[in-house]
């Protein structure tokens, strides 16, 4: 019963990270771009989605690796402290690298001091992802720390720039009021878990963060081939696009990612744990499950998606402004997306992962980064703003037939027809909201 209490709390706190990290912002930005414009939000979105990359290498993982860690080791103080000393010292490795890449870097990349300025201002960010230690509570089972930090972080930022930002000239304030209000929070919450679980800093060799960052090495890899087709895009449209151009098109991104993670969110909690319960029995429960659950996902995404393309201008005009026009057709281009990304989840993270085939997985996902890094660069140089879109798509759509033919070279088809008739469909979803009622008693 406690079990089941924390486990219902967890996914709570879970929720109310998702509501800080994507529905409190859409409070705060329908208003300041209408202030700042498209060519400033390009600006902001160009940096951040550059400094994303300095994001990856000093997490490192650790949010996996370390929470596995702590999660295994919770009751081992001794354990513990020598850990969390060690990811704190790598984080802060990885820091200063990140900071001798990212002031060279920014030589080449800027265009203008304000730009210098929008750049250092967002890197500052970093600090917080030093002092962070999101990654320990979550290993200690306490997800509502993490929610509760969270949601103070993502609502004093998003009151200070409705309160700072009243002119366009003024844009540059919102990464440096975001970077300061991460870094105090951060600082506020790594004080809480030295004091809340008695945390030492212990004296270690630098070769045991060697060694540490040599074990996770595989799972920053992991994440930095994700981020290949996902982010890489905006970096590369910087080289050939105005920011206004950028502006349009990561003003189409964000909005996509809102509805992706709200239609995630319950599918999370609802469907996956339902596969993995059927894994655990036995390989042909787990993938007879899949067969059933993957038509619901693609006719829950393609109803969404068909209702956001006919929805699009509406929802930019009513969200943006006028002055973003551009951005609907834009979005229309990416509202295959959902589709796509729920297939890739259900045939890469659910099926080939729990089928052991993680070494195979990570090295198609390497493979579609580095096609869509050289894909990005064609096509944008040709096609601008619409053909980062539309590389978005094909990329995700490569990544598909590839993971689809190697799970079928193996012996697993997942697509069967029969599982796509209407009545099946109905079955199977009265079937999951059963189970799911059953577990949540």
């Amino acid at each position: 019963m406690v079990n089941e209490k924390n486990l219902i709390k967890n996914i709570l706190s879970l929720g109310v990270v998702q509501v800080a990290n994507y529905v409190l912002p859409l409070i705060s930005i329908p208003i300041i771009v209408r202030i700042i414009g498209p060519d400033s939000f390009g600006i902001i979105n160009y940096y951040t989605s550059f400094i994303a990359y300095f994001m990856l290498l000093i997490n490192y993982g650790f949010e996996y690796s370390g929470t596995r860690f702590i999660a295994v080791e919770k009751e081992n103080i001794e354990k513990r402290n020598q850990h969390f000393t060690k990811i704190l010292y790598a984080k802060c490795l990885l820091f200063l690298i990140s900071t001798i890449i990212f002031s060279i870097s920014i030589l080449f990349i800027s265009k203008s001091p304000d730009e210098t300025k929008v750049a250092i201002y967002t890197f500052m960010i970093a600090i917080s992802w030093v002092l962070s230690p999101n990654w320990f509570f979550q290993g200690m089972q306490q997800l509502t720390l993490v929610a509760l930090f969270n949601f103070i972080t993502k609502l004093v930022f998003n009151v200070l720039i409705l309160i700072v930002i009243r002119e366009k000239s003024e844009y540059s304030w919102q990464p440096l009021i975001l970077s300061l209000t991460q870094i105090s929070v951060s600082i506020i919450s790594f004080q809480y878990a030295i004091r809340k679980f008695n945390i030492s800093l212990v004296k270690i060799r630098f070769r045991s963060i060697l060694d540490l960052l040599w074990e996770d090495r595989m799972i920053f890899f992991s994440m930095l081939a994700t981020n290949l087709y996902t982010d890489t895009n905006i970096v590369i449209l910087g080289f050939f696009e105005t920011k206004e151009h950028i502006g349009y098109f990561t003003a189409a991104w964000k909005l996509m990612f809102v509805f992706l993670v709200l239609l995630s969110l319950p599918t999370s909690q609802a469907m996956f744990p339902y596969i993995a319960e059927s894994f655990s029995k036995n390989i042909t429960k787990g993938i007879e499950q899949i067969k059933r659950i993957l038509p619901i996902i693609i006719y829950a995404s393609l109803g969404l998606s068909v209702i956001l393309f006919f929805a699009a201008g509406p929802l930019i005009h009513g969200f943006y402004g006028k002055n973003f026009d551009a951005t609907v057709l834009i979005f229309r281009i990416l509202t295959v997306v959902p589709v796509l990304s729920f297939i890739n989840t259900v045939l890469g993270l659910q099926t080939m992962v729990n089928l052991k085939m993680d070494r195979a997985y990570f090295y198609i996902l390497l493979s579609g980064g580095i096609f869509s890094v050289i894909f990005n660069i064609i096509i944008i140089h040709f096609y601008g703003y619409l053909g980062a879109a539309w590389s978005w798509i094909i990329g995700e759509t490569i990544i598909a037939i590839v993971l689809h033919q190697y799970l079928n070279n193996k012996g697993y088809n997942l697509f069967e027809f029969r599982y796509f008739s209407p009545k099946s469909v109905v079955f199977e979803v009265k079937a999951l909201a059963l189970n799911f009622t059953k577990k949540r008693r």
